[in-house]
């Protein structure tokens, strides 16, 4: 939510449940299917930038986390997984940038397979 262009106008006051969230990705992976190549490597090159202009809201928002994660009994075990170390923003931001550069594989055929005369099955992404 830091991310996106509007998330300041969001009411982050109601509660959203799993299922209304489930149904949100599955919208929002319907429009992204419908964007060009260039269109989602953009998005994933923005989502990299944002990561790095905002490492120091990042990391203090993950000690005070961590803190109430501590305060509330956690397992050491699952405040450590919790925990953003040195150089993981960078690392996620050179890897989402990796990601952007890979060949596209929405709308690309897998499978090809002739059922019958004139009857082609094709598995595509």
């Amino acid at each position: 939510t830091l991310f996106h262009n509007e998330a300041n106008i969001w009411d982050c006051s109601k509660e959203v449940t799993t299922r209304e969230m489930a149904v949100a990705a599955k919208d929002c992976s319907r429009h992204l299917q419908n964007l060009s190549s260039e269109e989602r490597k953009k998005i994933l090159l923005d989502i990299a930038d944002a990561l790095e202009a905002n490492e120091d809201l990042i990391v203090s928002e993950n000690e005070a986390d961590l803190a109430v994660a501590q305060d509330s009994g956690y397992e050491k075990s699952l405040v450590s997984r919790m925990t953003l170390k040195a150089g993981r923003i960078t690392s996620l931001a050179g890897s989402i940038r990796a990601i952007a550069d890979m060949e596209d594989p929405i709308s690309h055929t897998v499978k090809k397979t002739e059922l019958a005369k004139d009857l082609v099955y094709e598995k595509m992404y």
